[in-house]
């Protein structure tokens, strides 16, 4: 019992670890967007780091969610809501686990295409400054 408990906590760790790595890779991404589409166009700079970073937003957070969505299921609703049982000191459900997952997944995905426009748009501006 006890391996099955803290193999659920390793499962949510790793899949919170995995969106804290997605939002701060998404800033990486997004400075090299806005970078280069500050260089390529004839926009000026800010403008065509936010264009790049719109443009580029949705694949990547598409990509991420779908990748944290597939390790969630890999997991299982009944095992994410035993791990939340145990850190919170009381009973979650399956269906109360899966929809924290879910509201998580978004409110992770809404921060990943924030940074993601923002350092874009950054690196763009930066870009043109010469």
């Amino acid at each position: 019992m006890i391996w099955g408990g803290i193999g659920g906590v390793v499962g949510l760790l790793v899949s919170l670890l995995g969106s804290l790595v997605g939002i701060l890779v998404a800033g990486f991404i997004g400075f090299s967007c806005g970078r280069r589409a500050a260089v390529v166009t004839q926009r000026a700079g800010a403008l065509s780091g936010l264009v790049g970073g719109v443009v580029a937003a949705p694949v990547y957070v598409l990509g991420s969610t779908l990748g944290a969505l597939l390790a969630g299921r890999g997991i299982g609703a009944a095992r994410i809501a035993g791990t939340l049982s145990e850190v919170l000191g009381t009973q979650v459900t399956a269906d109360e686990a899966w929809t924290f997952f879910l509201l998580s997944l978004v409110l992770s995905a809404v921060l990943q295409a924030a940074v993601l426009i923002l350092a874009s748009t950054a690196a763009g501006a930066w870009a043109s400054r010469k």
